[in-house]
């Protein structure tokens, strides 16, 4: 397999067309299309194509993916779906969260995701550890097109144990949800301690219920400057900041951004539809994930960065910043971008700009992972006009 290959005629977000040649998985040279070539490569016609930073994935619980049709949802309530699926997971074997799991990934490296990190359950049922473990193996499976980062989610009383546990069978971050807990303060400090006792990330949803009286995403951040913890934290969801007035709302984002703690929006229709434009103000980088894939959260979940972006309501080019550079700050990853030196990380549309790939979420796609060719989507269209 070469490693330089020439894309040839791409249209870039600012739109230009330009010759973007790809040498040892990055970028190496973009040039005018007038531009003498001292030697052949390989090559893809890009014309017609827009050419973007890969997106990637920052929030999506894969072992819920692809169960709406035979869970269904409880509707009644905020944490009504949260019910539904926790009465079912005992009823799928490991075979099944293996090929739902699977065909979620393939769906994601389809429409562009080079990078994902997922949340998984762990603390329910006789096998407190089996989606981590079966995450795992599908890392190993995956890992020449997309990079796999593992959450691991206690359950409600979780032993410390069973946490560190899941560290060693392969998740890579510490989760949770406090506000399940009976003292939320007391369940932050402690996801907390156990993530710098096992020396690696932090990554909670917070704030996602109704009551705004206590901000449990100003409580982390207050307490991130006041322990010195050195590894990166997220919060993900923080619906409350909604309900804050715009003064209270300007303090919380400026506490967030003195902690540096990473932030993840969630614009579905499920998701929390958090006021990303104050967290920007602030300088906070914001992320934007998809959340659900058909499951009891949104039966309708796309798994397609494109939609998350257009569903933030900002500008076209913030809103593929949530998905792309800021989405892979968050897994650790460099930023991306369409520059000499940049990861060989990229999406091709057939769109014009990014506002007319934002509008139309075209289907005709070529991913690019390490500067190789891992999928192509190329959409058959018929119709039939009546004589």
């Amino acid at each position: 397999m070469s490693d330089t290959i020439t894309l040839s005629g791409a249209t870039l977000p600012d739109g230009r067309t330009r010759d973007v040649v790809l040498r040892n998985g990055r970028i190496s040279v973009l040039r005018g299309p007038d531009h003498p070539y001292q030697r052949a490569f390989a090559g893809l016609d890009l014309a017609g194509y827009l050419l973007l930073p890969a997106p990637a994935e920052p929030h999506v619980h894969l072992d819920r993916a692809l169960t709406w049709q035979p869970v269904g949802s409880d509707p009644d309530g905020r944490d009504g779906a949260i019910r539904s699926w926790r009465v079912r997971p005992a009823r799928y074997g490991l075979g099944d969260l293996r090929r739902r799991s699977r065909e979620a990934l393939r769906t994601l490296t389809a429409r562009g995701v080079t990078a994902v990190r997922t949340h998984l359950d762990i603390g329910d049922g006789r096998v407190p550890l089996r989606a981590v473990e079966v995450m795992a193996e599908l890392r190993a499976e995956f890992h020449r097109v997309l990079d796999l980062q593992i959450v691991a989610m206690p359950a409600p009383g979780t032993t410390d144990r069973t946490i560190v546990d899941a560290v060693s069978a392969g998740a890579r971050v510490i989760g949770g949800r406090p506000r399940l807990a009976p003292d939320c303060r007391q369940e932050t400090r402690r996801l907390l301690r156990l993530a710098d006792r096992a020396e690696v990330a932090l990554d909670l949803h917070l704030d996602d219920g109704f009551d705004p009286r206590m901000l449990a995403v100003g409580d982390l951040a207050r307490l991130l400057r006041a322990s010195g913890f050195g590894r990166p934290v997220t919060a993900s969801h923080l619906a409350n900041l909604n309900r804050l007035s715009p003064s209270a709302l300007g303090r919380v984002t400026e506490t967030i951004a003195a902690s540096r703690m990473r932030v993840v929006a969630l614009p579905s229709p499920r998701g929390c539809g958090l006021p990303m434009r104050a967290l920007l103000a602030a300088g906070v980088p914001v992320a934007a994930g998809g959340d659900h894939l058909r499951d009891t959260g949104h039966p309708m979940g796309r798994a397609d960065p494109l939609a998350t972006a257009a569903a933030t309501g900002l500008a076209p080019d913030r809103a593929w910043a949530a998905v792309a550079g800021h989405a892979r700050a968050v897994l650790g990853l460099e930023s991306g971008g369409l520059e000499p030196g940049a990861p060989a990380d990229l999406l091709a549309v057939r769109a014009t700009s990014l506002a007319e790939a934002l509008r139309t979420l075209p289907e005709d796609r070529i991913v690019i992972k390490s500067g190789h060719v891992i999928a192509r989507t190329a959409p058959t269209r018929k119709v039939r006009v009546a004589a």
